[in-house]
């Protein structure tokens, strides 16, 4: 089972604040870390920010080690220390290597040889023909030497900009399963949810527009509409905070 978390490129629209935008962002990607969601698309809403929030999720997602790789300096990353670290399993500490653990890193050829950045004091060698970042296994630590691998347990999001309205986001994303959020769906403890399995989507609406009306004129057959924050006692309540809310209920029937 994966989780699919679909956000508004609008989601910012409600501050010009570089600061707390950052920050609401870095909400954003705490939540998915903290629910082990694999994927985080960003759909189009008539917002201006989708790369802004593309890129603060992805820096938040790479390992400290790693960001000064793969980020250039770019005014977006201007208050990135004001988001929460993530600690998910891929963002290791440095340590002692050990045979059979897994890292993340950056492979980058020198030479005739590849060598990889996996967040220790020595490079390590790569056997195998990659580059850029990627999943390693250690094979030896004397010499240091790793192959490609695939983690055993939740190792972090991709981000998906797609450009493209939500229903066509949502068709791209080919779900098993599509729950809408919304304050006029049905109380979420009133409904009888069906098995959590496959590919699981959940869908967010922007600080001024609902699941239902960003969908416009367009079509999608939404499995459930759920409100997930019944009684609320706020006028509004904030993506980032829906986003928490509806994962942490889910997360009680999760069974993978």
């Amino acid at each position: 089972m994966a989780w699919h978390v679909f956000i508004p490129d609008s989601l910012l629209e409600e501050t010009d604040d570089p600061k707390i935008r950052t920050y609401k962002v870095g909400q954003i990607a705490r939540s998915c870390a903290i629910f082990g969601v694999e994927h985080v698309w960003i759909y189009r809403a008539g917002g201006r920010d989708g790369r802004f929030i593309k890129t603060i999720l992805e820096y938040a997602e790479t390992p400290q080690y790693l960001r000064k790789r793969l980020f250039p300096l770019m005014p977006e990353l201007r208050y990135v220390g004001v988001i929460p670290p993530l600690r998910t399993p891929h963002h290791k500490l440095k340590g002692k290597p050990r045979v059979g653990e897994i890292r993340e890193g950056f492979a980058f050829r020198k030479g005739r040889r590849v060598y990889a950045d996996i967040g220790l004091d020595e490079l390590a060698l790569v056997e195998g023909d990659v580059e850029g970042r990627t999943t390693f296994r250690i094979v030896s630590v004397r010499p240091l030497r790793v192959v490609p691998a695939k983690p055993e347990k939740y190792w972090g999001y991709r981000v998906h900009l797609t450009r493209k309205s939500l229903a066509k986001t949502l068709k791209k994303a080919r779900l098993d399963l599509t729950i809408a959020t919304s304050r006029r769906g049905r109380d979420v403890r009133e409904v009888k949810l069906p098995p959590l399995e496959g590919e699981v989507g959940f869908v967010f609406g922007s600080p001024r527009k609902g699941v239902m009306e960003l969908l416009g004129e367009e079509e999608y057959d939404f499995d459930l509409i759920l409100n997930t924050v019944p009684n609320q006692r706020t006028k509004t309540v904030r993506t980032e905070e829906a986003l928490l809310a509806t994962l942490a209920v889910f997360n009680l029937i999760r069974r993978d």
